[in-house]
């Protein structure tokens, strides 16, 4: 079967580009040495050129083998930024694990066969090594935010084909199109003659029976499989052999947008799953990185939290700090505490509404407060009292709870996990104030809970700050 593929050249590309960073950053130490010498520059030992060069390459192989494990030479991955950044921390923490070890092994193969210090002289300063995991992870992300132009540009592109009919499809259908994925190209449909074809639907291809002859045919590297089509299992093992992905739509769905479809919604094995049970292990540690970066937090924002007491009280009369009941895990009902960014009588006569972004209800102070994001910061009060996490699905109001919970189906699994200040939905979805808006930081809450892990929690923190000082979206 033909490959068209820009995955290998973009493997390639990448050792080359970190091994042009690796290269000076992993011997900085001695270039300034040799440098800075009285007598004048130092020249190299024969030999060293070539062990600079070894040092080198043993790094980038580690760390590409790190990001080849952690699937960043898939499109589905490279094409999500939020996810690239969760799967670089993964990477560089294996890197970092990983390298010493290599190191050790060497150490230990060099003394036991007598190598004369051959292995040995590849190990690297350990600070160095951070050096090199921080600028090899630039790069590497740097890459990656721009890959996809040039094989947009170069029409370079995964071609998949889509087996069956049903709003999986369309919605797949939309969200490429919506995306624009320059890594994927759908080629068409493989569904029944007499399926319908409303307008704008893909090319059919022919029949699903027909999909391993239809796949050689049309080059295709992936098939995505709908729900529907019963395509008989020694087909997908003969398509499978002849090194054709296979993939459910589903899957498909979650991997291109970062949240969970609402077929997987209705699926009730998503909720029976290893991945949506909390761990008692992960949640201790969780807890305890929780408590201690709340509590430096807080510590932190003391100066911050008089000056903004001082702005709220010299504006408008009334209390500094607003107090909420809100819905956490297992739908128990705490008390939230934020900095009072609205009127006083801002729900006097309507009782609990949506906010909304130029919210009138809202004083010049707490305006101010909330393009910051300020106002949120007493929420680390919550994180250390155990009601909150740094990161989770956002606290809702339990009348806003009671009415979700009501128009959309398995609303209240959001409450498996404690409510976080910042979130996979908060910061891949804007303020919304309506059904959809909940239904759509719904499907990403869940994709959280299925995926939750240090390294995402990580990178929606970083995110998160990047969203306050960009003022991009809202938390």
């Amino acid at each position: 079967m033909t490959r068209r593929t820009s995955i290998l050249p973009f493997f390639l590309v990448e050792a080359l580009l970190l091994l042009a960073v690796v290269v000076p950053v992993a011997h900085l130490r001695s270039i300034v040495d040799r440098l800075m010498a009285p007598e004048g520059l130092i020249p190299l030992a024969p030999d060293e050129p070539l062990f600079i060069l070894m040092r080198s390459l043993l790094l980038v192989l580690v760390l590409q083998v790190a990001m080849a494990l952690r699937d960043l030479y898939r499109w589905p991955v490279i094409l999500q930024p939020p996810l690239v950044v969760v799967r670089l921390v993964e990477a560089v923490i294996i890197m970092l694990v990983a390298l010493p070890l290599v190191h050790y092994v060497m150490i230990g193969v060099d003394k036991a066969f007598d190598l004369e210090r051959v292995l040995i002289r590849l190990e690297i300063n350990p600070f160095l090594v951070l050096a090199c995991a921080g600028a090899g992870y630039l790069t590497a992300y740097g890459l990656r935010m721009r890959w996809p132009g040039w094989v947009a540009r170069s029409r370079f592109a995964e071609r998949f084909a889509v087996v069956g009919r049903g709003p999986a499809v369309d919605v797949i259908h939309e969200e490429l199109g919506r995306r624009r994925v320059p890594g994927l190209e759908l080629v068409g449909l493989l569904d029944r003659a007499d399926a319908p074809r409303p307008p704008g639907t893909p090319a059919r291809l022919g029949d699903p029976a027909d999909v391993v002859d239809l796949a050689r045919a049309h080059a295709l590297q992936r098939v995505v499989v709908a729900h529907g089509p019963d395509v008989p299992g020694p087909t997908l093992l003969n398509l499978r052999l002849q090194g054709v992905k296979i993939e459910d739509s589903a899957s498909f769905y979650e991997q291109l947008t970062g949240r969970l479809s609402l077929e997987s919604l209705s699926n009730p094995e998503l909720f029976l799953s290893n991945h949506a049970g909390p761990s008692r292990l992960s949640d201790t540690v969780k807890r305890l990185l929780d408590l201690s970066a709340a509590s430096v937090g807080m510590v932190l924002a003391l100066p911050l939290f008089l000056v903004t007491a001082l702005a709220i009280k010299l504006e408008s009369r009334g209390p500094v700090f607003y107090h909420q009941e809100r819905v956490g895990r297992d739908g128990r009902v705490f008390r939230l505490t934020k900095f009072r960014s609205m009127r006083t009588d801002a729900e006097t006569g309507t009782g609990p509404v949506w906010a909304s972004t130029d919210d009138d209800r809202v004083t010049r102070v707490g305006r101010w407060m909330r393009k910051l994001r300020i106002d949120e910061v007493p929420q680390l009060w919550s994180v250390i009292r155990n009601d909150m996490s740094l990161v989770g699905p956002r606290p809702e109001r339990p009348f806003f709870v009671g009415e979700l919970e009501r128009v959309i189906p398995h609303y209240a699994q959001r409450h498996l996990v404690k409510p976080g200040v910042t979130g996979w939905a908060q910061i891949n979805h804007s303020y919304g104030n309506s059904v959809d808006d909940a239904m759509i930081k719904l499907q990403y809450d869940l994709y959280y809970i299925k995926h939750r892990s240090f390294a995402l929690d990580v990178a929606i923190l970083l995110r998160t700050v990047k969203v306050v000082v960009l003022q991009q979206g809202a938390v």
